[in-house]
C-alpha cells in the first residue's frame, strides 16, 4: 500500500445571509501529525485564560471579561490576549483559508449559478474552500474535512461535497472523509470559527465602512508567512459583485464545456 500523509481540515462560517449583508466561511488546514502541538498549545491557552471553549461572538466583545480568571477588558487588553491563539494557528498549521461573501450580489446572480452552488452563498463559499485545501494537499495524500454541526447546513454541504467529487478529479482523489461536530470538543473548530468571524469582519469594513475592534487581530492572522512559522499559505477571498459574476461567468463556459465533451 502506498504511504500518504493526511490532512485534516476544519472549517465553520460566520454570519446567516438571511440576516446579514455579509457571510464567510474560513476554516484551517494542515498536516494530521501537526494537530498534537496545536492542541496541546490550545488548551494551554484556554486554561491560562480560564476558558472552556474559545467563542470569537463572545471574546470579541473587549468591555466583558473573558473569564472569572481573565478579568481584563479594553480593546488593546483583549487584542493581546486573543493573539496568542492567532499566533497558535500559524505557528503549528499550514494553511488558513476563507472565503466572505456580499449577500446582496450573490442575490443578482444569474440562474445558472444557483443551480450549481443553490441559494445560500455559505455553499458558495465551502466550495472555494474546499477546493483551495485540495489545492495544497500533495498528489499522494489525503483529507479529513470537518466542519461545524448545523443542522440546516449539514445535509446541503454533504451534497455539495459529493458534487465536488464528482465534478473535479484532483478532489475526488484526495478527499476521503467528511465530518460533523461540536466546536466545544474540537480546537481545530474554535480556529475556524475565529477565523471565519475575523474574516467577515475585515468584509464588513472593507464593503460597508463598519469598524471593528479586532482588526489587529486580522492583521497578524492573514500576514505573510514568517521562517520561523509553519504556516504556508493564506489565502482570503472577498467576493464582491464583480467576483462573484466572474465566478458565474466561469461556471457558464464549465457547464458548456462539459456538455460539448
Amino acid at each position: 500500500m502506498d504511504e500518504y500523509h493526511t490532512v485534516a481540515a476544519f472549517f465553520d462560517e460566520s454570519g446567516k445571509f438571511k440576516d446579514h449583508e455579509v457571510i464567510s466561511f474560513g476554516g484551517v488546514a494542515g498536516f494530521n501529525e501537526n494537530f498534537r502541538p496545536f492542541a496541546d498549545e490550545w488548551r494551554r491557552l484556554l486554561h491560562r485564560n480560564g476558558l472552556q471553549i474559545l467563542s470569537a461572538k463572545d471574546a470579541f466583545n473587549a468591555r466583558r471579561p473573558l473569564s472569572r480568571k481573565n478579568t481584563r477588558v479594553g480593546v488593546k487588553e483583549r487584542n493581546e490576549d486573543l493573539a496568542d491563539f492567532v499566533a497558535c494557528i500559524r505557528r503549528h498549521l499550514q494553511v488558513v483559508t476563507g472565503v466572505t461573501i456580499d449577500v446582496r450580489a450573490f442575490k443578482k446572480l444569474p440562474t445558472h449559478f444557483f443551480q450549481t452552488y443553490g441559494d445560500d452563498p455559505v455553499f458558495v463559499a465551502f466550495a472555494r474552500a474546499l477546493l483551495k485545501v485540495v489545492e495544497f494537499t500533495p498528489d499522494q495524500d489525503k483529507i479529513s474535512f470537518t466542519c461545524d454541526d448545523e443542522e440546516q447546513v449539514a445535509f446541503p454541504i454533504y451534497r455539495l461535497y459529493r458534487r465536488i467529487k464528482t465534478v473535479f478529479p484532483e478532489a475526488r482523489k484526495k478527499l476521503v472523509a467528511i465530518s460533523f461536530a461540536d466546536d466545544r470538543a474540537l480546537f481545530g473548530l474554535q480556529a475556524a470559527d475565529l477565523v471565519a468571524a475575523l474574516l467577515r469582519l475585515e468584509a464588513r469594513r472593507m464593503w460597508l465602512r463598519v469598524r471593528y475592534d479586532c482588526e489587529p487581530l486580522f492583521n497578524a492572522l492573514s500576514k505573510s508567512p514568517a521562517k520561523h512559522e509553519r504556516i504556508w499559505d493564506v489565502s482570503i477571498a472577498f467576493a464582491d459583485g464583480p467576483t462573484l459574476i466572474g465566478l458565474a461567468g466561469s461556471l457558464k463556459a464549465e457547464r458548456e464545456k462539459r456538455k460539448a465533451t
